[in-house]
């Protein structure tokens, strides 16, 4: 049925274009320099899709399969995107099961029990809320599950923030430590310990 819709409609390639980027542009695919890669292969196959969409427009003989073609592409990446995000998340849950029961503790406690037990990803995780937390109190930043590291620089580099060049600092290592291809180890905790000092002071003093 969804075929034989996007065979009789007349896709502008503009909009095909915007839809793979928008996929691409998403909050998945703007976490570390691997998802960077993957934002610019789909932003390519926007391009190709749009100029398939052109060709079939301008080939009525070919329109219905060529759009059929094009209705699977599209299929096929969504699909692909939500197989990925399932995986994801089923990777993530023990993880984040974790992080909510130990969550009326002390962050920056939990991160050096985590670390003292070599649980360095889960240490770092803490150190990071743990960072967030501060900036509630000192910046009155709201949290959001959805925001990531760069989209709180971000908010707080448009206010002039105090905190900003701080966080900045901690946000990139801890991106490095948890997105990293070689892993969190017990230096890169060490360096966000050091780098979350002004923040554990704040909390403290809080």
């Amino acid at each position: 049925m969804l075929l034989a819709q996007l065979a009789a409609r007349q896709l502008p390639a503009s909009a095909v274009h915007d839809t793979v980027a928008a996929i691409a542009r998403g909050i998945d695919y703007r976490r570390s320099l691997r998802q960077s890669v993957l934002d610019r292969l789909f932003l390519w196959l926007a391009e190709a899709i749009a100029h398939l969409v052109r060709f079939i427009r301008q080939s009525p003989v070919s329109r219905p399969l060529g759009y059929a073609v094009l209705g699977l592409i599209v299929l096929g990446v969504v699909a692909r995107l939500f197989i990925a995000a399932q995986a994801r998340d089923e990777a993530g849950g023990p993880r984040r099961t974790r992080t909510r029961a130990t969550g009326s503790e002390d962050p920056f406690v939990v991160a050096e029990r985590l670390a003292g037990e070599a649980r360095y990803e889960e240490a770092a995780h803490a150190l990071y809320h743990g960072v967030l937390l501060a900036l509630t109190r000192s910046e009155r930043l709201r949290l959001d599950p959805s925001k990531t590291s760069g989209d709180y620089a971000r908010e707080l580099r448009a206010r002039s923030a105090g905190s900003y060049q701080d966080f900045r600092a901690f946000a990139r290592r801890f991106d490095i430590a948890v997105f990293g291809h070689g892993g969190c180890d017990a230096q890169l905790i060490d360096d966000l310990r050091t780098l979350a000092r002004p923040f554990t002071a704040r909390a403290r003093a809080a």
